[in-house]
């Protein structure tokens, strides 16, 4: 009886042993995703939006060696989503497969909503990157409604919506229009972020919509004081 509980301990002490080294494993593979994780972030941030190539590279690397260690982690997907992103807009190779890179990109962002559904950074993301490839379609529009569920005061979400509307301004249906309208107000709200919006509206070659937009309602009365609005919206 002795020798079988002596058996007994010395298999539970394995075990524990065993436990023990695996959580041990799981915390240092974790560890090494998240530095790979903050390198690719930081590497983006050190950028300061004027990304080189080797710049994004080493960013899609790190990202990619993160997700490597942690493929289930959503915040890795969506990063390596951006990436893609970053590396499409920054490419002047006109052999470039943008539709295959876009349903590259949306794989990743489902993955990550599937994971995390309370993210609307990454709900937006996937409006966007649907609408390129679809226009302003019910998918799109049931992503948006995802986005403004889970972060309905968020400036991102209120910017993917401008910009979705905009771009597919001459076809937008009026449901967008009143998302359009909505978010607008509501940027308007986060003082000087909104130029970002400026920005938004000249690379995609809708300034006049975007100052026409502005003319009407109480809540852009301050936005129109500001030396940017009255120089950009003559």
């Amino acid at each position: 009886m002795n020798n079988t509980n002596k058996l007994i301990k010395q298999v539970q002490i394995v075990v524990l042993v065993l436990i023990t080294l695996a959580i041990c494993f799981s915390s240092f593979q974790s560890m090494r995703a998240n530095a790979w994780y903050f390198n690719a972030v930081n590497t983006l941030k050190g950028s300061a939006n004027n990304y080189s190539p080797q710049n994004l590279q080493s960013a899609q690397d790190a990202i990619n060696l993160a997700s490597s260690l942690e493929h289930t982690h959503p915040h890795y997907l969506q990063l390596m989503a951006h990436v893609q992103i970053l590396k499409l807009a920054a490419d002047t190779d006109k052999t470039t497969d943008v539709l295959a890179i876009y349903q590259q990109v949306e794989q990743l962002l489902l993955q990550s909503v599937a994971l995390r559904q309370s993210w609307p950074e990454t709900w937006i993301a996937l409006a966007q990157v649907v609408s390129y490839q679809e226009g302003p379609s019910e998918r799109v529009y049931e992503y948006i409604q995802q986005a403004k569920k889970v972060g309905p005061y968020k400036l991102d979400v209120h910017l993917g919506i401008i910009e979705i509307s905009l771009a597919n301004w001459q076809h937008l249906p009026p449901e967008y229009k009143a998302l359009y309208v909505n978010s607008l107000s509501m940027a308007a709200q986060y003082g000087y972020r909104f130029n970002r919006i400026y920005a938004i509206a000249e690379q995609l070659n809708q300034l006049p919509t975007l100052c026409m937009s502005l003319q009407f309602g109480a809540a852009y009365k301050k936005l129109k004081q500001r030396y940017i609005y009255k120089q950009t919206c003559k």
